[in-house]
């Protein structure tokens, strides 16, 4: 999450929700003292959701940034930290907990960032979820042009996209499409045409 991300978004007067990687463990560490020496100033409990064969509820907890971010003067766009329980029960009993921290540079209530950061999720899962399993997005490794390589992954699967209908029982997946069509030459250039 670079620092220029919140700057751009506070010079395009626009709010900025983002998740706080493992990566970034220094600007995590003092997330997670920050919250625990503080109590949230918004709370929101999702409904069970039972889906996929578990059922999961979600606790989103609102607490101040200002105070605990003092000292990091990089990050001082950071206006309030959440913290989202996933509360995960699969069949056979099992239940497993996690905490993803967000970060956010506007003041919003437990319920808008339950809303947005759930509308999140449905767009990463759609479209990266078909870009890992049908390019393999996730295992290549790609350190020249990383971006450039994404770029040509979304721009094949539109055009795979608008050729097939993927609403109809009969439609091919992605991936068949892709081993199908990729060795011949003469079908990538009519789905470009």
């Amino acid at each position: 999450m670079p620092k220029k991300t919140f700057e751009a978004a506070r010079e395009a007067n626009a709010t900025l929700i983002t998740q706080v990687k493992d990566n970034q463990e220094t600007l995590r560490k003092q997330l997670e003292h920050g919250m625990k020496i503080q109590k949230p100033i918004d709370r929101f409990k999702s409904e069970w959701e039972c889906a996929h064969g578990r059922i999961e509820q979600r606790i989103y907890e609102v607490f101040e940034a200002e105070e605990c971010l003092r000292k990091f003067p990089e990050w001082k766009e950071i206006r309030q930290m959440i913290r989202v329980q996933r509360i995960r029960e699969i069949k056979g009993g099992k239940i497993s907990i996690e905490e993803p921290i967000y970060v956010c540079n506007d003041f919003l209530k437990a319920k808008d960032y339950a809303k947005y950061i759930r509308e999140h999720w449905f767009i990463e899962n759609s479209l990266n979820y078909v870009k890992d399993v049908s390019f393999l997005e996730d295992s290549s490794k790609r350190h020249i042009n990383p971006v450039n390589f994404s770029t040509c992954i979304s721009f094949a699967l539109n055009i795979i996209r608008k050729n097939f209908d993927f609403n109809s029982n009969k439609s091919p997946s992605v991936r068949g499409i892709l081993v199908e069509n990729a060795m011949k030459l003469e079908n990538v250039l009519n789905f470009v045409m």
